[in-house]
């Protein structure tokens, strides 16, 4: 008997995650097909997203086993509804932004009563499975409240989807992601898409910044900025360090050598770049929401927002206990990308 799936792939950005989860979807067998539909906020370019989504959906879906769309969004809508009508399992893997409200920055899908909103409820009511990368993303995170007045967690504002959801963390690869060099002390590295000004708040940078002016004996690395402008120079103390975007291989090179990895994120789904840093043996540092605690386990310091300052602080500074080692082995035990790929396997 052929086990052979076809799959019909949507998704807005080809991220590391994307990329990630149709190469394991290839490598167990399964045929994907590909309906990307980027990011456009110009009304025409906007207008041809949803017609390419149509076209293409009319084309691939019917001879589609399942239907898999990396978050919810505009994008989603066409091919769940296609999935409806020609009676295709589908799934929507929800990452974060779609199931939180940070009214503070006007971020996440929930944060305004809009189109988009509507646009993301419909989504839901349709998929056949939601997943989500933790668990907070279906019941919300507490601590992301008392810290912020985030709210979060799909049940809060859908009960009824409940029962369709399911977590799936995303997985990394052991294999790729081991260190490559030897570790300079007293560096601590931080990474994200740094693509307009208001991540730079998301992301934490402000308490990095003032780490790095209250350590200077230490190097920071803030890692992943589109451009120049999006932190401003005369913040920046002298022992940061700002750096474009890298590809995989440049990244694990600069996990490999940094002693620390901080995720000082005021909201997160689950972490990337704090699970492939701790692959590469980066002692990890994070603030305790959404999916950072259980990626943290015991194996580095957690943190309650800014008012944990000083801990920070007195963490770097004091004779460390903690072993990268320990951080690498958390990861391949919790977040195996085979455990991922055997829930593939099941559809």
């Amino acid at each position: 008997m052929d086990k052979t799936k076809k799959i019909s792939f949507v998704y807005t950005l080809p991220t590391s995650f994307v990329i990630k989860d149709i190469e394991n979807l290839k490598s167990i067998g399964h045929q994907v097909f590909e309906i990307k539909s980027p990011p456009f906020k110009n009304i025409f370019l906007f207008l041809i997203n949803r017609i390419r989504e149509f076209l293409k959906g009319l084309f691939l879906i019917p001879k589609s086993n399942c239907v898999i769309i990396w978050f919810s969004d505009y994008h989603g809508l066409i091919p769940l509804v296609l999935s409806k009508i020609f009676l295709v399992k589908s799934i929507v893997i929800v990452g974060g932004y779609d199931a939180i409200s940070d009214k503070e920055i006007s971020h996440g899908i929930f944060s305004k009563n809009n189109l988009r909103q509507k646009i993301a409820r419909m989504n839901y009511n349709l998929a056949t499975q939601i997943w989500v990368v933790d668990e907070t993303l279906s019941k919300g995170c507490k601590e992301a409240f008392l810290q912020n007045r985030i709210n979060s967690g799909l049940i809060n504002w859908m009960p009824k989807i409940e029962k369709k959801i399911k977590v799936i963390p995303t997985g990394y690869s052991s294999s790729f992601w081991k260190i490559t060099q030897s570790k300079s002390p007293k560096t601590v590295l931080t990474v994200a898409n740094f693509n307009d000004s208001r991540v730079v708040k998301l992301k934490g940078i402000p308490i990095i910044l003032k780490l790095a002016k209250e350590l200077p004996s230490f190097q920071f690395i803030i890692l992943g900025l589109k451009t120049d402008s999006i932190i401003p120079l005369d913040s920046v103390p002298p022992n940061v360090e700002l750096i474009k975007s890298k590809n995989s291989t440049e990244l694990r090179d600069y996990f490999s050598k940094n002693q620390f990895y901080i995720q000082a994120s005021r909201l997160e789904g689950l972490p990337n770049a704090l699970c492939e840093a701790m692959l590469c043996e980066c002692i990890p540092i994070g603030n305790a929401v959404f999916g950072i605690p259980k990626v943290i386990g015991n194996t580095g310091l957690l943190f309650n927002g800014e008012k944990d300052f000083k801990k920070i602080k007195k963490f770097l500074k004091g004779k460390n206990k903690k072993s990268g080692i320990h951080a690498r082995q958390h990861i391949i035990t919790f977040f195996d990308e085979e455990k991922r790929i055997k829930e593939f396997k099941k559809i």
